[in-house]
């Protein structure tokens, strides 16, 4: 679902690094991107390449060592970077909320479910509801995940761990947020459940006209679910793009490589390119293109010149100087 009035969300030229004993880490390098109501967007890219620190940026949850040097985070128009913890704390579930990896640390595990969803409603939803309307809520909302509503007087415990996680998503639906982050939401949990959580994300996302910002390392499940790809890098978006022509036409390298190394179970058979290499260390970033040295496609200006983010075609944005040498087919020989 895509929606054409003002932005909802717009992050602009987002710079943060973590402040540590050795340096400074450049976790987020100018990263910009635009979100509209009812879109979805997926940010993907191998572990420690900046998406969840552009997450919790978002939610205002970065640790205490990060530090912002330049951008802005615009929620509505209003710069999240500019509130302090108690207007910013106001804004979590009901504005923007977030269903986190690992769906057990995200319960207490000495109260009941439904407690602990109240307990967030109650918190965010002015004015308080009664007894009854909060119970129908989350009756409604364990119902729009596929759960019975007479487990929300159950234990974190009793719970399996597909079920866990939908009741996190029921979670992060109860105070109506316009804004839903969902990072690696089916960590560690077996194919078929990861497939029937994605569609039900999904399915409630049409249903409610929410936007969705969904994180992954797996780009192919990034395209099941997502309107438009933003593909990381060491901090940086390298490509930006429709989901359709991203997974279908990669122009950056890296994004390429990361499809090409992706087995498929549709399509003729394929030789795999495997992705060489590791990210570089983002306290010592590499200089020039920081994917230089993994990349096929290097020239010596890439180890020395940072390519800017630019369109190659309308809504599709590349930092690549060598954009144009990447095979049109996925899996042919670089």
């Amino acid at each position: 679902m895509t929606s054409n009035g003002k932005p909802l969300l717009e992050v602009d030229g987002l710079v943060m690094r973590y402040q540590t004993k050795r340096g400074q880490v450049s976790a987020i390098e100018d990263v910009t991107f635009t979100l509209h109501h009812g879109e979805s967007l997926g940010l993907v890219g191998e572990s420690g390449c900046g998406k969840t620190s552009v997450a919790m940026s978002l939610m205002g949850l970065a640790a205490d060592n990060a530090r912002y040097m330049s951008g802005e985070i615009r929620l509505e128009g209003e710069n999240l970077l500019a509130l302090n913890e108690d207007e910013m704390r106001r804004r979590r579930w009901k504005s923007i909320s977030m269903v986190f990896q690992g769906a057990m640390n995200s319960w207490n595990p000495v109260y009941r479910v439904g407690d602990q969803i109240r307990e967030a409603m109650d918190l965010h939803i002015q004015p308080k509801l009664s007894e009854a309307a909060a119970k129908s809520r989350m009756a409604r909302l364990f119902e729009m995940v596929g759960l019975n509503p007479s487990m929300l007087v159950r234990f974190p415990h009793e719970f399996s761990g597909g079920m866990r996680q939908r009741a996190v998503i029921a979670m992060a639906l109860s105070c109506d947020p316009k804004l839903i982050i969902a990072d690696e939401p089916t960590t560690a949990l077996d194919v078929i459940v990861q497939d029937q959580i994605l569609k039900e994300l999904k399915k409630i996302q049409d249903q409610l006209g929410m936007a969705l910002i969904y994180i992954s390392h797996d780009i192919a499940v990034i395209a099941e679910v997502t309107d438009t790809i933003g593909v990381m890098y060491a901090g940086k978006l390298v490509e930006y793009g429709s989901t359709l022509e991203v997974f279908h036409r990669p122009r950056h390298p890296y994004a390429y490589l990361l499809l090409s190394s992706t087995p498929s179970i549709t399509g003729p058979r394929r030789k795999l390119a495997p992705l060489e290499g590791e990210p570089p260390n983002l306290l010592d970033p590499p200089p020039g293109c920081r994917f230089h040295p993994r990349c096929p496609f290097v020239t010596d200006q890439c180890r020395t010149e940072d390519p800017p983010f630019v369109d190659i075609a309308p809504g599709h944005k590349v930092a690549c100087w060598n954009w144009q040498q990447v095979p049109v087919t996925i899996g042919a020989s670089a």
